[in-house]
């Protein structure tokens, strides 16, 4: 089949299909560019049905982008906890604060003023143009990728900047023969629900299963090609919830790196096979403290891309907070952005004690 026949046949069933199988998602209620480009920065990494309640709770707080751009900081990130990857949140409100600052009032339909703004890659620039302004831009991500490996037949890593531009040019190819608006959300959709990765794709369920040159090769689940998976890298770790007389010891993460700006609890990530006791007495020693520590009992799991930390949570009284710490009341502490897992962490060893004056958190003796 010559390329001009595919794509037409490939425009013609998507649509079709699409229009009848589309999931009921709430970012798609309407086109409004804002809320398409909060979607699409809170579905990086994250699955649909995890960021469903944190897109109603974001676009109650903040319904507009001006609304949005007008927000601090912290008001931005607290609205965000539990998504991780708080820089889409910090990139969302730059971005937002310099479209006010242009004069504007939303997102415009101008491919290079949106490549310009922070966190807004060739992906989301993508989404926002077609989804958006009906604008033949094509959105490459991991399920379109997926999809056209597979119709393709792509031997070769789709990810890789020969893969991603001949993918490119047969999307943009297909979008100018329909409606891009809905041709864009077809492929993401037919990459999320039906062409899934590995053998777990249905076929007899897809639109342009006739025109896959991986399925009549019977490569499917073979594509799309790429590197081998990153090891995940399991370590222990400990964390310490320090009961000062009118809260607990937190400190600030460092600007710039990790958790940027963040409160925390003090915790470290041990060496390779070090014990979660071998890391407090490390901690401890950081911390210059000389009290002894409870040990709680408590533990919860930080995941990034390459690494998970096992943390175990102790605790100990100080009249002051040590060095590098501030002291905040308990209520403070759990409405502050902070990472997560030592949130939960926090929020258990609070449950337990059973009032939040951590009256559990007394010295053995």
């Amino acid at each position: 089949m010559n390329a001009e026949k595919f794509h037409i046949e490939a425009a013609e069933a998507l649509t079709v299909w699409y229009n009848s199988h589309k999931r009921d998602l709430p970012w798609r209620l309407d086109r409004d560019p804002y809320r398409i480009l909060v979607s699409e920065a809170m579905l990086q990494q994250t699955q649909v049905e995890r960021v469903k309640s944190f897109y109603a709770r974001w676009m109650e707080r903040f319904p507009t982008l001006t609304s949005l751009a007008s927000a601090s900081e912290d008001d931005v990130l607290a609205c965000w906890q539990g998504l991780g990857y708080y820089s889409r949140a910090r990139s969302l409100r730059k971005a937002a604060r310099l479209v006010r600052d242009a004069g504007l009032t939303t997102l415009p339909p101008d491919w290079e003023f949106l490549r310009s703004l922070p966190g807004l890659g060739p992906y989301t620039v993508g989404a926002v143009c077609s989804i958006a302004f009906d604008l033949p831009v094509p959105a490459i991500d991991g399920n379109v990728r997926r999809v056209f490996s597979r119709l393709l037949d792509m031997p070769d890593d789709p990810a890789k900047a020969k893969g991603t531009a001949l993918i490119a040019a047969h999307a943009a190819a297909i979008l100018k023969l329909g409606s891009p608006h809905i041709l864009t959300q077809a492929f993401m959709e037919l990459g999320a629900t039906v062409c899934t990765p590995g053998a777990t794709c249905r076929c007899p369920q897809c639109p342009v299963s006739r025109l896959c040159a991986a399925k009549a090769a019977g490569t499917q689940g073979q594509r799309p090609a790429g590197p081998r998976k990153n090891v995940v890298e399991r370590r222990n770790g400990a964390a310490l919830l320090i009961s000062l007389p009118q809260g607990c010891a937190v400190r600030k993460r460092p600007i710039g790196g990790l958790w940027s700006g963040f409160c925390e609890i003090p915790w470290l990530r041990g060496e390779e096979k070090e014990s979660a006791f071998s890391c407090l007495s490390r901690l401890a020693a950081e911390l210059r403290l000389s009290c002894p520590c409870t040990d709680l009992k408590l533990e919860e799991t930080l995941k990034f891309t390459r690494w998970q930390v096992r943390l175990h949570l102790w605790s100990c009284r100080m009249p002051q907070p040590p060095a590098g710490c501030d002291e905040l009341s308990t209520d403070k502490l759990i409405g502050l952005p902070m990472p997560a897992g030592l949130k939960r962490l926090v929020q258990k060893a609070l449950e337990k004690s059973g009032e939040k004056q951590l009256e559990l958190f007394s010295p053995v003796r």
